[in-house]
């Protein structure tokens, strides 16, 4: 029998087992999707969602979606240089696209600073004021060619998850070799690291797994199965205010990130 198949069928045993509990009250969040990679004179398509990846669930126009509406997304690209990308409201997501893109590796922020002052007593959390963020990656290719040592330049977010693997495999537009490979991330709040904090690693096929952040902030785990993972991560900053008129206990800061998993190449004959 194939190593490989007992042993990806022992890592599922032992990932079902240490399986998610509960998904908190108000578990809603931001996530933004593009291709792996795109070459620079087509430029990029963009969608950000709002919901729960895990259970495969987009909130759609007219309803919770609506919630959301300041949506901002900008592009950093490997120059340094930022583009401000327009959003439009479609069925169950706000598009938008790059006309071209800079060669290399360019990473995709999202924030949303307006979502209205939420009533969460009943759940324990307070009256909060929510915040969203959320970040992917592609890589712009010109002629096919690109630095996979590339470093991430781009400016953190206020609540921000950084991916730390080495080389993130740009050549190919994924963050690992496939099924296997490690992923390291680092949490940052206004660029301090994180330590102790919760991430939930959500995977393409609706599994969930929930980690901790070690001292330097750093959290690592290695994926089952192709496709895309939305990690995030909450953090409550116990600071009163108001927004529109209605105060709050305090800012309930939430972000994404979004990798891809690429399928493993076929073994060598």
């Amino acid at each position: 029998m194939n190593r490989n198949i007992v042993n990806r069928g022992l890592w599922g045993i032992l990932l079902m087992a240490g399986l998610l509990e509960a998904i908190p009250a108000e578990a809603h969040f931001v996530w933004v999707e593009t291709e792996a990679t795109a070459p620079a004179e087509q430029g990029q398509p963009v969608k950000v969602y709002f919901g729960e990846y895990a259970e495969f669930l987009r909130e759609e126009r007219g309803g919770r979606l609506d919630s959301i509406d300041g949506v901002t997304l900008r592009v950093q690209d490997p120059k340094r240089g930022k583009t401000d990308v327009q959003l439009t409201k479609q069925i169950n997501h706000f598009a938008g696209a790059l006309s071209s893109c800079v060669p290399g590796r360019n990473a995709v922020v999202v924030e949303q600073a307006k979502a209205p002052v939420q009533d969460l007593r009943k759940h324990d959390l307070g009256i909060v004021k929510p915040m969203f963020y959320a970040r992917t990656y592609f890589v712009c290719l010109e002629e096919g060619r690109v630095n996979e040592h590339e470093r991430d330049h781009s400016t953190p977010l206020a609540l921000d998850l950084i991916p730390l693997t080495t080389g993130l495999n740009l050549a190919s537009g994924r963050v690992t070799p496939g099924p296997g490979g490690e992923i390291v991330v680092k949490a940052l709040f206004n660029g301090q690291r994180l330590p102790g904090t919760q991430v939930l690693v959500h995977a393409p096929n609706g599994w969930d797994k929930e980690l901790k952040t070690d001292a330097d902030g750093i959290v690592s785990f290695t994926p089952l199965w192709p496709g895309r993972y939305v990690l995030e991560m909450i953090h409550v900053e116990k600071t009163p205010g108001e927004f529109e008129g209605t105060t709050y206990e305090a800012l309930r800061h939430r972000s994404t990130l979004a990798l891809q998993v690429r399928a493993e190449r076929p073994a060598e004959q």
